[in-house]
């Protein structure tokens, strides 16, 4: 295309680090099914005056991944004259003025912590709900505006709510002193720091599945390669 436009000095820029290192000679291109095309791409490049070959990261080309994913989504119109698209760049993400943020969001343990405080029900509530909080709140207690959790070695743990418990698990699991751990065990390491919701196994769980170290040394096998030998003792617990 640049060819049959007359372009005497031409600029390509590619977000693809291995093909521009090839493109510039500084690797090797060892497949077979490469060679022709990098030797027809030398062919074409004698026909211009000057090219140049420069890599630019993905994360500076957004803009780029945009228009490709928007031209993988609209149909070829064919012979139809295609009009320009008029770019506008914005300070934040679109999607970031679609997003609704419901006010007054109340935590999972309010109406636990309001019947505590007034004894009082949810006005909408039926029986069986009203005697589901009845048997809930006996296993926690209300000091003053915190409510916690009983456990079953009479210890006190603090309830939070979603944002805390996020922030949480983030600063045990990859904090400071965090060691990385499976989803089980980062539950049980948050109750026993002292605190507490209900769902802490299966966000823990999830937590662990969006964590990109966990997946990528998830695999591997930190058992040393030797030989094991069975050990049989001449009589019960003589080890």
């Amino acid at each position: 295309m640049a060819i049959d436009q007359e372009v005497k000095e031409l600029l390509i820029m590619g977000d693809l680090d291995l093909i521009i290192q090839h493109a510039q000679g500084e690797w090797e291109t060892r497949d077979v099914k490469l060679i022709p095309y990098r030797q027809h791409m030398e062919d074409l490049s004698k026909r211009f005056k000057s090219v140049e070959f420069r890599y630019i990261s993905r994360f500076h080309n957004e803009l780029d991944d945009a228009l490709a994913t928007l031209a993988s989504m609209l149909p070829y119109p064919g012979n139809l004259h295609i009009d320009p698209l008029e770019i506008q760049i914005r300070e934040r993400h679109g999607y970031s003025n679609m997003v609704k943020v419901e006010p007054n969001v109340q935590p999972w343990y309010h109406d636990i912590k309001r019947f505590l405080k007034t004894k009082k029900y949810h006005e909408k509530a039926n029986t069986d709900q009203n005697r589901t909080i009845r048997r809930l709140t006996g296993g926690f207690f209300l000091s003053g505006e915190v409510l916690y959790k009983r456990t079953p070695d009479l210890n006190l743990v603090r309830c939070v709510d979603v944002e805390e418990a996020g922030r949480i698990m983030h600063e045990v699991r990859v904090g400071v002193c965090g060691p990385y751990m499976n989803g089980y065990v980062l539950a049980k390491k948050i109750l026993r720091v002292g605190y507490y919701w209900m769902t802490m196994e299966k966000d823990c769980f999830s937590f662990i599945r969006k964590c990109q170290q966990c997946q990528v040394h998830g695999d591997l096998i930190h058992t040393p390669p030797t030989e094991l030998h069975p050990m049989s003792a001449p009589w019960p617990f003589a080890a």
